[in-house]
């Protein structure tokens, strides 16, 4: 996966705060800021929802136009308290890019998202054009590489010794299908696997059509193993 991260060691200084004020990190907490103007609220904080649910994880959004010290502080804390952040430049909005500069300024953890169809490159500081980004074109490649992103830095409670916890998974669900003549309903494959449905569907998607076949709708859809279109780099998506 083509991510941005920017690290190092704690902040040292911090507008507003005194050392012994310096805010806890929340565990589970991820900072998020995108221009409100290029996305229905909605639709794109439904790929966020998804994900909640999937990793137990709290999404924190910049719901506010940053116009005064005060909304400035307000913002600080919540990057500074949250484990990392996601930084979605697409449209290059000047709000935003506050937020990820007082991020990258403060020595926290930064992840850069962007939409190539909304975004002209040369909008974009060319100190940032060469760094390494999730790119997406649709809500479905979004979650999909957030769903990676997060379990690697915010796994979910069940380990695996593979290094992309959702890799093993995958391959989990392909093995678990193929001792099933009479398929395996959403629910099941959760069940196996030991996360919730929310994370169970993440792990099927890219392998529907790639691997696995369904049969039904709704509820009473089933999964089977169809090996004669099973592809590996599905498995890696």
């Amino acid at each position: 996966m083509d991510t941005m991260r920017e690290s190092g060691g704690p902040p040292s200084a911090l507008v507003g705060f005194r050392a012994a004020e310096l805010p806890k990190k929340v565990p589970r907490q991820v900072f998020v800021a995108y221009s409100y103007r290029l996305y229905p609220q909605a639709d794109y904080r439904k790929v966020y929802r998804s994900l909640a649910k999937a990793f137990d994880v709290r999404f924190i959004f910049a719901d506010e136009k940053i116009t005064n010290l005060h909304i400035l502080e307000k913002i600080q804390r919540y990057i500074v308290e949250s484990q990392f952040g996601i930084y979605d430049i697409s449209g290059w909005n000047p709000n935003v890019t506050l937020e990820l500069g007082l991020a990258l300024g403060l020595t926290e953890p930064a992840y850069i998202a962007i939409d190539p169809a909304r975004t002209t490159v040369d909008d974009v500081p060319s100190d940032l054009r060469g760094i390494d980004r999730i790119q997406y074109t649709s809500y479905t490649e979004l979650e999909d590489k957030l769903g990676i992103l997060l379990a690697q830095e915010l796994p979910v409670s069940k380990t695996h010794d593979a290094e992309n916890q959702l890799i093993e998974l995958r391959q989990q669900v392909l093995s678990q299908v193929a001792h099933q003549d009479a398929g395996l309903r959403i629910g099941d494959i959760a069940t196996a696997l030991g996360v919730s449905t929310d994370l169970a569907r993440l792990v099927i998607r890219p392998l529907v059509g790639h691997g696995l076949r369904t049969e039904g709708q709704r509820r009473g859809m089933r999964y089977f193993l169809d090996p004669e279109k099973l592809n590996t780099e599905n498995i890696r998506q």
